[in-house]
């Protein structure tokens, strides 16, 4: 009982002894805390570390490890990183971990930190300075778990203290160092300033005024100035009572912003810079008027376009989900009618309903295409893209329609064309020119030629798309690359589309920094001829991806499964058509069971462990899919099973923004039964 009051007699001692110390050392301040604090604690390592100015890290001022008598400094660590700890640090008088591998507040610091440096309890109290947060004392035991009493604790809170008061000391100081710098100053620029300089004393009477001081208030003379109450300039009397209170405690105030009326009742908006001691005030005042006027105008300005792009965003988002959802049960459907029916006049029926959701689509990805187009340009990625075989999977799809309407498709390449441009947007620009060729003709049929052309000795990839359609009128070239505009519009006009497709392909192409030019003959048809910036020779060589240099048509073979062998794949949908035709599409490859809800997903899968997980991300009302992946990345069976993201929302960074989410592979709506197989084929590479 002697020793542990003795022990007190001496911490009281050290306490006394350290709050009497004249901070003009704030380092050597440090050293004798985090020394005294290891000893009376006896502990090994004890820190002091500060916030930035901004809030977002803190630097270590001071590490004294005991067993070998050192000081270190200089290390940084985000807050971001760390959001429970710093967190827990606000909520909490101190953080006392006998057990830091334990304990929820400290355990985000395990791997990074703690092991690496054998720390085993810890005991961090944040510093305020006048109630905020501005650094930490971290007591640390190394080697062994050790239990922080109530005294050590207390003590740890005391050493806290005084580090609160050196740190109002330091900046005291810089702010009167700041004081007397501007004192020097003050009568050399006085008598020719351009902003106004006065002094007061506490009740409101100015002691003296410049004459730029007369004229923002609009006095008469400095003269008339000298008798006019400062009270007056104020329109509403708490605003100078809430600078009054602030300078008293802080002595002073930089750039604070006021709105006063002058003495002929004008509004004026000040910045004021002001000093407080010995109860006068010395200012200095900057007319802002203008200034705040031009800042409320750009602000009204900035606050309707970015209303207009979030509405923009929101409408595009929720477009395409409202789309694409429905559009996916209705060309789903369509399709497996059109291939299982074995009624003709159904078939029929369903092609014909096919046909008119593709026709939908295409037109809601034209809009979407180009209200995305901008958000595009952060993200081409130029790459060597084989010329042939890029035209070869665009041709595909447009063979049945050719034959269709009783028109010829012919190719004509010059061999090993490589171009260096984005491989999506060169897709579209070329499926558009296509399409286009195709629609508007009736007889005859299309021709693609690819060549190698050099300008200005810069070699191009030349792509020519020729049509025996119904041509363009001269005063019409222009027209046609207009968004929403074709040659026959209105009530009348005689083709399909939105008029879209060529503004896209000619916004697209100008990204690639090559160029479109049309040439065309009323009633004999047209040429869209396309240049590209190509690679040739050792640059093509060495850059082309393995994958466009060999030979990718191979064919895939299927191992069977007996049924019980099959992969179980949760369907998450809340849409009972979409549950219904992924059920279809999947069906004899996959076993299926089906979630309506976020919620019954995760107690599906805390139930049985499922071979994938089909995840709809707007479920409707309640919990989404995103926050579902989270919580089924939780549990311990599926840390690595693969979950896929099918969602209506396909926005630029929608993909990226679901990858991160947690989520293995993303599968926009509306979704072919070739396009699951093959995402699931990358999914079960063996199946």
């Amino acid at each position: 009982m002697k020793k542990k009051g003795l022990q007190f007699l001496r911490k009281q001692s050290i306490l006394l002894e350290l709050s009497k110390l004249v901070f003009d050392d704030t380092q050597e301040i440090y050293n004798r805390i985090t020394e005294t604090t290891a000893d009376i604690l006896n502990i090994e390592r004890v820190s002091i570390w500060l916030y930035n100015e901004s809030w977002s890290e803190i630097k270590c001022e001071d590490l004294f490890r005991k067993s070998i008598k050192s000081h270190e400094s200089g290390v940084h660590l985000s807050i971001s990183e760390y959001p429970r700890y710093f967190d827990a640090l606000q909520e909490f008088r101190f953080i006392s971990a006998n057990d830091v591998f334990v304990d929820p507040r400290s355990i985000e610091f395990s791997e990074n930190y703690y092991k690496p440096l054998n720390i085993k309890s810890s005991l961090d109290i944040p510093v305020r300075v006048e109630g905020v947060i501005n650094a930490i004392l971290c007591c640390e035991q190394t080697a062994k778990v050790k239990e922080w009493t109530n005294e050590e604790q207390d003590f740890a809170s005391s050493m806290a203290d005084i580090i609160s008061l050196v740190i109002q000391t330091a900046n005291r100081r810089k702010v009167e160092i700041e004081l007397r710098k501007s004192e020097e100053k003050y009568r050399k620029i006085v008598d020719n300033a351009v902003f106004g300089i006065y002094k007061s004393d506490i009740t409101g009477q100015f002691l003296f005024l410049n004459q730029a001081m007369a004229n923002i208030f609009e006095f008469e003379s400095i003269k008339q100035g000298m008798l006019f109450r400062i009270e007056k300039l104020y329109k509403n009397p708490e605003d100078r009572k809430n600078l009054l209170t602030k300078l008293i405690q802080e002595h002073i105030v930089n750039d604070y912003e006021l709105e006063l009326i002058t003495s002929k009742g004008k509004t004026k908006y000040i910045l004021l810079s002001a000093f407080y001691e010995e109860n006068n005030i010395l200012g200095m005042v900057v007319d802002i008027t203008e200034r705040k006027k031009s800042e409320e105008e750009l602000k009204n300005a900035r606050n309707k376009a970015q209303e207009s792009d979030r509405l923009k965003t929101s409408l595009m988002a929720n477009m395409s989900h409202e789309f694409r959802t429905p559009m996916n049960a209705i060309l789903g459907f369509s399709d497996l009618i059109e291939t299982e029916s074995q009624e003709p006049d159904v078939v029929f029926f369903a092609r014909k309903i096919h046909h008119s959701g593709e026709r939908l689509m295409s037109t809601l990805k034209a809009i979407l295409d180009l209200a995305d187009l901008e958000a595009t340009k952060s993200k081409i990625r130029f790459v060597p893209i084989n010329v042939q075989r890029i035209l070869a999977s665009i041709l595909n799809p447009f063979y049945p329609v050719a034959n269709e309407k009783g028109l010829f498709l012919i190719t004509e390449y010059k061999e090993n064309l490589f171009a260096n441009a984005d491989e999506n947007l060169l897709h579209m620009i070329l499926h558009n020119l296509i399409d286009n060729a195709i629609k508007f003709t009736q007889k005859g049929g299309v021709t693609i030629e690819t060549d190698l052309s050099t300008v200005d000795e810069k070699k191009y990839v030349v792509i020519r798309v020729k049509d025996t359609g119904i041509g363009i009128h001269k005063e019409h070239l222009e027209t046609i690359f207009h968004e929403f505009r074709q040659i026959s519009e209105g009530y009348d006009r005689s083709h399909e589309g939105a008029g879209l497709g060529l503004s896209l392909a000619n916004r697209m192409i100008e990204m690639l920094y090559g160029k479109i030019i049309v040439e065309s003959e009323y009633g004999l048809g047209s040429i869209f001829t396309l240049w590209v910036p190509a690679l040739i020779g050792k640059e093509q060589t060495i850059n082309v991806p393995k994958h466009d240099l060999s030979d990718d048509l191979h064919v895939k073979t299927f191992r069977m499964h007996k049924p019980d062998e099959l992969p179980v794949i949760l369907i998450v949908e809340d849409n009972n058509d979409n549950a219904e035709i992924m059920k279809l599409y999947l069906k004899g490859k996959y076993k299926t069971e089906r979630a309506p809800d976020a919620h019954t997903a995760i107690k599906m899968a805390a139930e049985h462990k499922f071979s994938c997980i089909l995840m709809d991300i707007n479920l409707g009302p309640g919990m989404d899919g995103l926050r579902a992946v989270n919580e089924i990345r939780k549990l311990d069976s599926y840390k690595d099973i693969p979950i896929v993201a099918i969602t209506g929302y396909t926005m630029a960074g929608d993909r990226e923004r679901l990858l991160k989410g947690g989520c293995n592979y993303y599968l926009g709506k509306p979704f072919t039964q070739q396009g699951l197989h093959e995402l699931m084929t990358e999914v079960f590479p063996n199946n």
